[in-house]
This record gives structure tokens, C-alpha cells and sequence, in this order.
């Protein structure tokens, strides 16, 4: 098992609730190859630098994960098929931090 931290970028025609149930059917995916979510984090409503598949916002959702890398290639596949997902990156990490990331301390002061 490794540690991989996953950022997202679905697209902003979807509900917070929709969206987040996205994110739950991948971390589905996580927990049934034996994996868990070590962090989640929901950013917001983010302006994207440039326009995506008709987008000027998208929700962004960080993910810290240990599993295998199968479950984050079926996690990839899936999200490449999807409409709703404007962008993603999978990095694997050696550790992750327990605290609030920047962007997320940043979101929780904005609103």
C-alpha cells in the first residue's frame, strides 16, 4: 500500500451533494481494494484559470489515500470517462500532513 494524494476538479453544472457523492464512489472504489481515505478536504467553487469543457468553475475535493495502485488506476479510468470531471492528479507521497491544507483554511475563512 502507498500513500497518494488526489485532487479533483468536477464540474460546476453539479450540486455540492452531487459532487460529493462522486467523491464517495471513489472512495467506495478505495475501501473495496482494502484501502482507506486518510484526509478529505472540499475547497469550493473555484474559478479555473482557463475555460474546460465549457467550464469557468469547478468544485475542487483533495483526497489523501492509502492504497494500492491498482484502486487509483480504476479511480483514473473511471474518472476519464466521466463528463463531470474536468480534471484530476494522482501523486504518491511518502507521508501526508494531518493539518488543513492552505486552500482549505482559505475556503473555511471565506465562508
Amino acid at each position: 500500500m502507498n500513500i497518494y494524494e488526489t485532487v479533483f476538479v468536477l464540474s460546476n453544472n453539479l450540486t455540492k451533494k452531487s459532487a460529493e457523492e462522486k467523491i464517495s464512489e471513489y472512495e467506495d472504489i478505495i475501501k473495496k481494494d482494502g484501502g482507506k481515505t486518510l484526509k478529505k478536504e472540499y475547497w469550493g467553487v473555484r474559478t479555473l484559470a482557463y475555460k474546460i469543457k465549457k467550464n469557468f468553475k469547478g468544485h475542487y475535493f483533495l483526497l489523501n489515500l492509502e492504497t494500492s495502485f491498482d484502486a487509483i488506476s480504476k479511480i483514473e479510468n473511471k474518472l476519464k470517462i466521466d463528463e463531470d470531471s474536468l480534471r484530476f492528479m494522482n501523486i504518491r507521497i511518502k507521508k501526508f500532513d494531518k493539518e488543513p491544507s492552505m486552500m482549505y483554511k482559505t475556503f473555511k475563512e471565506e465562508n
